[in-house]
């Protein structure tokens, strides 16, 4: 989800905030937190096995986060099915005792738990059991990390290698996203006489926001040197031009001087930690209160553009800057945002064609800040108005760049959409497929995305007029074409029932469209989804194994997580089996404790020497399959019986490694 990046803001603290409180109602729609805001941290949970969770410094319904019963624990724990620890954010509660009670795990940024909690325990006002389990859940996410025995040391050399390197560089290249290419003036010519590298970050490399999010690299490759790597020092001619936020103007007319003698002006643009980072209602990031370019950026680059419309700029930062006041102005534009410690051989690899650019914008860039909404803490308009690309849709605004957008060296066009079944019954599964052809003279990868917009849903709801529900890159040669399909299952379907309290896939009419960005969707279909009787679907994901690291004569107990993925709970009396099998022979069988999983929910199952049936594996030496398999003996009537396994590798040699789950298909 995308999170409004500037707008009008409300300041707020503990007595203003709970006097407004009491005479507005500032209730958060239940639907908003999980089917919204909260579908990408149940997938970080449930696919992603977090072990742990830290809550936010905001205020929900009028309680901070790590205090709030209804976020922690029944929707995250209870529901969501979490075991791992939550810890809040540097000193982000108030009450140890609202924060104890609701399940807030670990203290971290003051001493409220070690003064307070002894006292409260001793007043009654603190269950023991309250702290036993906080305890628990620490210890069990050190065991499964492997923090209590023997987790593998690693060299420093190996952090920094080679290949790590080569790692980043390549992460950096896959993130840059090229936005404007009038006049192909990218990829640049290698035999280019000169270029001139302006800006304020074109000699430094920024590479964070300031407070938490700050990076130490091992070094940095700056856009100036990535330049020069490719085409010679000799070249180059390098001058900052002005800062990153300060009203100087004194290497004005040498900027412009040396635009004038140069045949291309990259120009690099953006923010660093002096106006970007943590703090954003407490004044401490972005100082200039706008989304705009700070400074005098904008204005050097239209004074460039009077004396050589070559222009390409390269904008690097973590939030989004708007660039109405001189895109204009300028032929090329490429966004960095932070690309890593390699980020200037990336940029210079792109710039210069090494790299075909097949990044796309993960948020929506605003022309002005007049186009974002404000920044408040009422949540409540957010499932027909939202965020991001959500709330363009539903104010009918034409951004700058829209969500998903990113441009090629060759070009891509999209055919013969098809849907299977057009007519299906609630919870089954729908394929979409879609033809994409590269018609270009360069080989390049498309990132394909499919949108859903909704009609006519029992019960009906409010929706908004679409939603990304899918996404897959696919690499082309000139001329190929490859069908492209995503599969539809209830999870993508999902929408929270406030009554019932639970997931469930609407019947209703569906609307599909396939496109390269949300404002760019040429292909187009429906389907109709009717009511039809709720099953739940078994999915298994994060086999794990204790220990971790196991060594040859270790007994190991096995791990995994069961989610129901279905239209329908499953019930106490459907008992649900996991059988674990190493190299092809089953080692232990699991039983779910006995409580049901609510649709979108996840359990834990354990195998281990005090389960029934249970029979500990020894580990030797050699590389194994680990598979867990879900009602393996098919007592639970489901949605699908073919998604039920997952397969973990697990390698032991003389020394030890983990097992690294992968869901199979």
């Amino acid at each position: 989800n995308e999170t409004p990046v500037f707008g009008t803001i409300k300041h707020y603290n503990l007595n203003t905030y709970e006097a407004e409180r009491r005479t507005n109602d500032y209730l958060i729609d239940q639907r908003s937190l999980v089917e919204f805001w909260g579908a990408h941290w149940r997938r970080a949970v449930q696919n992603g096995g977090a072990l742990s969770v830290m809550c936010a410094y905001n205020l929900v319904n009028g309680e901070k986060c790590a205090e709030n019963d209804n976020l922690i624990k029944a929707i995250l724990r209870d529901h969501w099915g979490f075991s791992g620890y939550t810890m809040c954010d540097w000193g982000g509660f108030w009450s140890t005792e609202k924060a104890m009670a609701s399940e807030l795990d670990f203290c971290e940024g003051n001493d409220l738990y070690i003064k307070e909690l002894p006292g409260l325990v001793k007043e009654g006002k603190i269950d023991i059991q309250h702290i036993d389990n906080a305890v628990r859940n620490v210890l069990r996410a050190k065991i499964l990390a492997g923090m209590l025995d023997g987790q593998p040391r690693v060299s420093p050399d190996v952090r920094d290698c080679p290949a790590h390197r080569e790692l980043v560089h390549e992460s950096g290249l896959r993130g840059l996203v090229l936005l404007k290419n009038d006049d192909h003036i990218l990829p640049l010519s290698k035999q280019i006489r000169s270029i001139a590298v302006i800006g304020p970050n074109a000699g430094v490399l920024p590479l964070d926001g300031h407070s938490s999010s700050a990076v130490i690299p091992s070094y940095t490759i700056t856009p100036k040197q990535g330049i020069e790597q490719v085409v010679g020092p000799e070249r180059v001619h390098y001058l900052q031009g002005c800062e990153i936020n300060s009203d100087h103007r004194q290497e004005f007319d040498a900027a412009k001087q040396l635009a004038r003698s140069s045949d291309v002006v990259v120009f690099v643009a953006g923010l660093d930690n002096t106006v970007e980072g943590e703090g954003y209602f407490i004044g401490g990031d972005r100082l200039t209160g706008t989304v705009d370019l700070p400074g005098v950026q904008n204005e050097l680059i239209n004074e460039l553009a009077k004396v050589n419309p070559n222009i390409v700029v390269v904008v690097i930062s973590g939030g989004t800057c708007a660039v109405n006041k001189v895109i204009r102005n300028v032929k090329g534009l490429l966004y960095a945002f932070y690309p890593g410690q390699e980020g200037g051989r990336a940029i210079a690899d792109l710039l210069f064609g090494d790299y075909n650019p097949s990044g796309k914008l993960p948020v929506t860039i605003p022309k002005n800040d007049a186009q974002l909404p404000a920044t408040d803490r009422d949540f409540r308009n957010i499932v027909t108005e939202g965020v991001g690309y959500r709330w363009f849709d539903s104010q009918d605004l034409e951004p700058e760049f829209a969500f998903g957008h990113g441009l090629s060296y060759t070009s891509f066009k999209y055919s013969r959409l098809h849907i299977t079944p057009t007519n299906a019954n609630a919870g089954e599964t729908i394929s979409i497929a879609a033809d994409v052809t590269n018609v270009g003279d360069r080989r390049g990868e498309e990132v394909v995305q499919l949108y859903l917009a909704t009609s006519d849903l029992e019960p009906s709801l409010p929706m908004p007029k679409k939603q990304l529900r899918g996404f897959k890159k696919v690499e082309l040669s000139p001329g190929e074409k490859k069908t492209v399909e995503f599969l539809l299952t209830p999870e993508e379907l999902y929408v929270f029932d406030v009554s019932s309290n639970c997931y469930l896939v609407p019947a209703g009419r569906y609307t599909v469209h396939v496109g390269g960005a949300s404002d760019d969707l040429p292909l187009t279909g429906e389907f109709v989804l009717e009511a039809a009787d709720a099953k739940p679907d078994l999915l298994v994901t994060n086999v794990r194994t204790v220990p971790p690291y196991p060594e040859p004569g270790d007994n190991v107990i096995f791990l995994a997580s069961v989610l129901n993925r279905g239209t329908r709970s499953t019930i106490v009396a459907e008992r649900i089996d996991v059988s674990f099998s190493v190299g092809g022979r089953e080692v232990a069988r699991a039983h779910m404790p006995k409580r049901a999983i609510p649709t979108g929910g996840m359990a834990v199952v354990v195998a281990s020497s005090d389960s029934h049936d249970a029979n500990l594996w020894t580990a030797s030496e050699g590389e194994w399959t680990i598979t867990a398999v879900a009602d393996d003996r098919n007592r639970i009537i489901e949605l699908s019986e073919a998604n039920n396994a997952c397969a973990a590798n697990l390698k032991i040699p003389g020394g030890k490694a983990r097992a690294v789950s992968t869901v199979e298909d």
